[in-house]
């Protein structure tokens, strides 16, 4: 049916009155309508939709959610890269990163920060064409991301279609942002995860990446996410005029119908950034969304420009972040675990409590030392904090709670495993089984080890089951898990004749391994991932390593008398020998690599720092080791080059102010191609 201009006129100003009552619904919460003059406006848009398809555009209001769930999600590459930030833990880090920018800037004496909270969120792109979303995608590695534009328009805070009365927008622009959920809502929609039988989300975070992960728009659409608007990427201006600052273009946005934080504010100066963070750090417990810092960027958007950016981070931008979260337990009890070298590692085992949206139920005390230096008890009140917001630890007990009786935690004579008598060494904190392989608790360690993902990789050969084979005695050493068959493992717990065969499968194709990966597997003391490769890399082969000298391997970089003592020690021991002969006999065929020093890394030193996403850490340094680099874990002077991906703390500033070379995760890996 065709359409005169009238009803296309009609159909434009719907879309308009819609997005901006909805706007005032969602995002503003000041309706300005009631429900039933809304329901009125939308039926009225559906059924001009049904008589004219052609008037049924894909930013109506009518089109949040998708008729049905996509096949998969499209790659899209930014037409400006969404950056990291760098961090800030403490005051020192701010005055340095003013001074850095004061520095840059050279004629101010001071700089006016935009300041917000920082979300835990999920950063998301919108792309807008001529007021209206054409494109959503997720961050990704910050130059690619993924298509997710069918479960952001489930969204009723984020316009399908921009509002402004005299239709001024760029011709196209990329507004940055953060999907999140609050916290109240989070809760609700565990309990009735939890009601229906389903999967419940760990934090916040976790639960807004989840749902902007669904292929099924329907699902993101039962999911309570928010939006805040808080940054630019590429845009065409046209004859639109762009405000001058970040202050500015956060109003812009919000008067757009993009909700944008309400706390966000401006500081004159470095110290009103201080006082900004501590005003936000007192109110962090009462916001309704979870924040793990404030970020400050330099307010004018021409200063930005002329600051300009360094790897994967603005130079005008900095993440301050707050302390690790606190939280306050008991301690139910303290076991002793025994390690794949035989070493006792005492574990806490508490209450369990939430910090900072991840239930942290026990924790490792390291030593018989630190016991001692904490003083630490069964039934004792503790704090713990999760170091680096990942691994929990006590920091301190509570003596004026502690339980009357308490008594102090005893250094185990026997191992918990195999009985055998425990040693601690002359100089170390650390007490350890001698036992080695009759040790079940070793033997099941060195298994898992044996099998990671960094040595042999044999998917699907957990600890359950590396208990299960040892248990019912099929296998004792290594080279029994070569012998396996099929119907061996019929008889265990949990296999079935196709996760039996997968397994054995698996077994199979690991055969076909590197010698680096061979050599860590072994789990000889002193010598990890580097050491395994520096060892392949020289000696070439098996045979060649089997027959060297202490003093052969005390000439190769990094390795010193202990490693040393202990690599000879392991392939000079009968059995051993045995083991590697049978392992080979039985099909494993560890390859050599080469050193190809015709390369600008090679003989350089480097750094790395932060996470990847096309190249996991350990394949990263074994490739810059395979190209003649040397590479350290700390920045100094003598660093040649820093190798910054996501997320990269504080050792990309010390580089920067040392005026090292900062190369990006894409920069690397096609230095290591060359």
């Amino acid at each position: 049916m065709k359409h005169s201009p009238e009803i296309k006129k009609r159909v434009l100003e719907l879309h308009k009155l819609i997005n901006l009552h909805s706007h005032n619904y969602h995002s503003l919460d000041t309706p300005t309508i009631e429900d039933q003059e809304y329901d009125a406006l939308f039926k009225e848009l559906l059924e001009l939709e049904s008589n004219y398809e052609d008037l049924k555009y894909s930013h109506s209001p009518t089109q949040r959610v998708g008729d049905k769930p996509l096949d998969g999600f499209k790659k899209v590459e930014h037409l400006a890269p969404m950056l990291s930030l760098d961090n800030a833990f403490d005051s020192e880090d701010m005055l340095d990163f003013n001074k850095r920018v004061l520095e840059r800037l050279l004629e101010d004496k001071f700089v006016q920060y935009s300041c917000e909270p920082k979300l835990d969120g999920i950063a998301v792109n919108l792309s807008y064409r001529n007021g209206n979303l054409e494109k959503a995608t997720t961050r990704g590695d910050g130059k690619v991301g993924e298509d997710i534009t069918h479960n952001i328009k489930t969204l009723n805070s984020i316009p399908l279609s921009l509002i402004d009365k005299r239709n001024s927008y760029p011709d196209f622009i990329e507004i940055r942002g953060e999907v999140f959920i609050r916290k109240e809502d989070f809760v609700l929609a565990n309990k009735e995860a939890e009601i229906k039988g389903e999967k419940t989300f760990a934090n916040p975070r976790n639960a807004a990446a989840g749902s902007l992960r669904q292929l099924d728009p329907a699902i993101a659409a039962s999911r309570p996410l928010n939006f805040f608007a808080h940054g630019i990427g590429y845009i065409e201006i046209g004859e639109f005029e762009l405000p001058k600052t970040q202050s500015a273009l956060l109003k812009l946005y919000n008067s757009w119908g993009l909700p944008v934080n309400p706390l966000a504010s401006i500081a004159p100066d470095i110290e009103g950034c201080q006082s900004y963070f501590l005003d936000i750090s007192k109110k962090r417990d009462t916001l309704p969304y979870e924040i793990d810092g404030v970020v400050f960027k330099v307010d004018s958007l021409e200063k930005q420009i002329s600051l300009g950016q360094v790897s994967r981070a603005p130079r005008w931008a900095i993440a301050r972040k707050f302390p690790a979260e606190v939280g306050i337990t008991i301690v139910k009890n303290i076991s002793f675990q025994v390690g794949r070298v035989g070493s006792i590692t005492p574990v806490a085992e508490f209450e369990p409590v939430n910090i900072g949206g991840v239930v942290v139920s026990h924790a490792s005390i390291h030593n018989f030392d630190e016991i001692e230096r904490l003083d630490v008890r069964e039934k004792d009140t503790v704090r713990i904090k999760r170091a680096g917001d990942v691994i929990p630890q006590i920091i301190s007990v509570d003596i004026s709670k502690r339980k009357k009786g308490s008594r102090k935690i005893k250094m185990p004579e026997i191992c918990p495993s195999c009985r055998c008598l425990l040693v601690k060494p002359e100089g170390e904190a650390i007490l350890r089984c001698t036992a080695g392989e009759s040790c079940p608790a070793q033997k099941i360690e060195s298994f898992i080890h044996f099998v990671s993902r960094n040595a042999l990789n044999i998917d699907g050969l957990g600890e359950r089951i590396i208990e299960l084979l040892v248990e019912k005695g099929l296998v004792s050493n290594f080279s029994d898990l070569f012998k396996l068959e099929q119907e061996d493992l019929l008889g265990l717990e949990g296999f079935a004749e196709k996760s039996a065969a997968n397994l054995i499968s698996s077994i199979e194709t690991s055969k076909a391994t590197t010698l680096p990966r061979f050599i860590y597997s072994l789990g000889i003391r002193e010598v990890g991932e580097a050491t395994a490769l520096n060892l392949a890399l020289n000696f070439k082969e098996i045979p060649n390593l089997l027959k060297a000298s202490e003093e052969d391997l005390l000439d190769i970089n990094d390795i010193g008398p202990v490693a040393s003592n202990y690599i000879t020690e392991f392939f000079t021991q009968e059995r051993n020998k045995n083991l590697i002969e049978d392992l080979m006999r039985l099909g494993v065929n560890p390859k050599s690599i080469e050193v190809n020093n015709d390369n600008m890394l090679s003989s350089q030193s480097v750094v790395i720092t932060g996470s990847f996403n096309s190249i996991a850490r350990s394949q990263l340094k074994e490739e810059l080791i395979r190209v003649g680099a040397r590479v350290t874990s700390s920045v100094s002077s003598k660093t040649d080059f820093l190798v910054a991906g996501d997320k990269p703390g504080s050792k990309l500033s010390k580089a920067q102010d040392l005026n090292i070379t900062v190369l990006d995760e894409e920069a690397v890996l096609k230095i290591l191609n060359t």
